[in-house]
């Protein structure tokens, strides 16, 4: 654990970033596009330290999204106990290959994550239609490895695990959207806090700008989770995604 001093123009810029990024989780997913940049642009750590940063950073915003929404989770809350150990399994995996990965090879990884993530969030309205269709194919051993390895992605490096886990539920759970979404935010609140305790004992988090970070999430995710249902959040989709696009071209540079 490190304690980076950071400036009070900083840590505000931190809070408000956190908010917006866990409010993006909330209603789209893909937050991370947005907090994850910020670490190396704004702060100038290592992909690697601004990755574990972020995870510590986001996952009380993932408690306050649940919150928010546990109104919605009474339809999808029996597929809780299913999905809860390979949930925390696939989370530890994630993160144990993120500190066994060495920095310049993290480096050069990042900008096909952010891609990746990016063009999850575009096809984010084929995974709503396939959501409204109940396409309820998958059976209890395959939902299990699905989750698993949505949840090693999400340890690993998160942006877009919350669209990844919405495509999956769509193949065994009934509900509406914004229902899978509500048992989303609990996954992703499991998945962030797991790989969090393995970050923080491992001493590869800067604290006092994950603290900031948290501050904002917090307000940020309970406050999108409440009002997600007035919200339409097509055109934060897209300009989440263009701007991920433009962040994984900035990161390839810099890998270079």
């Amino acid at each position: 654990m490190t304690l980076l001093t950071i400036s009070i123009l900083q840590g505000a810029m931190l809070v408000g970033v956190g908010a917006v990024a866990a409010g993006i989780n909330a209603v789209a997913g893909g937050g991370s596009l947005v907090s994850f940049p910020t670490f190396t642009l704004a702060l100038g750590l290592s992909e690697k330290i601004a990755n574990a940063t972020n995870s510590v950073g986001l996952w009380p915003g993932s408690l306050a999204g649940g919150l928010g929404g546990s109104g919605l989770i009474e339809k999808t809350k029996h597929y809780l106990k299913l999905l809860v150990i390979p949930t925390v399994l696939g989370s530890l995996t994630g993160a144990g290959l993120l500190l066994t990965t060495s920095n310049l090879t993290f480096k050069r990884v990042v900008p096909v994550l952010i891609l990746f993530a990016a063009v999850l969030l575009l096809v984010q309205p084929k995974v709503k239609a396939l959501v409204n269709r109940h396409l309820q194919v998958v059976p209890a051993w395959a939902a299990v490895l699905l989750q698993f390895f949505v949840a090693v992605y999400g340890g690993y490096f998160g942006a877009g695990m919350g669209i990844m886990m919405l495509a999956s539920f769509a193949l065994y759970m009934e509900g509406t959207m914004h229902e899978l979404n509500a048992i989303k935010n609990w996954m992703g609140l499991i998945i962030n806090f797991v790989c969090s305790l393995v970050f923080y004992a491992k001493g590869v988090v800067e604290l006092v700008p994950a603290l900031c970070l948290t501050a904002g999430a917090l307000v940020g995710g309970f406050s999108a989770a409440r009002f997600s249902q007035r919200l339409n959040p097509d055109v934060l989709r897209v300009a989440i995604a263009s701007y991920g696009i433009i962040m994984a071209g900035y990161f390839a540079y810099r890998a270079m």
